[in-house]
């Protein structure tokens, strides 16, 4: 399974270009497909995902949804006619994400957020969750650091119920150049993962460190 990789916004998606007419189409076929693919109407597996940013250099501003990515891996379709490429149908769904406290967020998302059916006349396609992400900012200007927390799931199973992640506290605002000017801009956001140990710095980076936590509880 793919690592999740959040797209936070427009302005992400303006700095991939399309180099290629081939490529063009097949953006075009997949997004005409992503838009067949039904939310589930009633859906019942539902998760409350808690955020918690611990010991930050300083205000931290949410700058996305909770995106979640959903799968359908027993099920393809062409993606380029010209190539003959299959892809297993992906659909991203958003959750709206609520401050409850002090550096403390809140949201509810659905294992089955997203409709099984038969959706190419070759049987049902079984919709499973790949993953989910969210980022923070400062401020939210464009030259700042997206600090982005992304939550891989294995085939559609939960079984790690909280993660941790840890950040440089040097990126914040933004990580700088030679010349003391942001790496980031809006042309092209400078995305900071995190890395899930404290062990995975070296040694002289390791107090100088802030981390998210991600806390999911079934919701029954």
């Amino acid at each position: 399974m793919k690592p999740f990789i959040l797209l936070l916004s427009a302005a992400f998606l303006s700095t991939a270009s399309l180099s290629a007419c081939s490529e063009s189409n097949k953006m075009s076929i997949q997004q005409q497909t992503e838009a067949r693919f039904k939310l589930n109407p009633e859906p019942k597996q539902a998760y409350r995902v808690r955020i918690k940013i611990n010991n930050a250099p300083g205000p931290m501003k949410l700058v996305s949804d909770l995106n979640i990515g959903y799968i359908a891996p027993n099920c393809s379709y062409v993606i380029s006619r010209l190539a003959g490429a299959r892809a297993n149908p992906e659909k991203k769904v958003s959750s709206k994400i609520d401050q409850i406290g002090q550096d403390e967020y809140e949201s509810i998302f659905y294992l089955d957020a997203v409709l099984d059916e038969d959706y190419f006349g070759e049987g049902v396609c079984r919709w499973q969750t790949y993953g989910f992400g969210l980022a923070f900012q400062a401020t939210g200007k464009p030259e700042e650091t997206f600090f982005n927390f992304g939550y891989d799931i294995d085939n559609g199973v939960i079984e790690k119920k909280t993660l941790t992640r840890y950040y440089q506290k040097r990126g914040y605002p933004y990580y700088k150049n030679e010349d003391g000017l942001p790496y980031g801009s809006k042309d092209s956001p400078d995305i900071d993962f995190g890395r899930d140990a404290i062990t995975d710095y070296s040694p002289e980076l390791r107090n100088n460190l802030f981390s998210i936590t991600v806390t999911l509880e079934e919701v029954k």
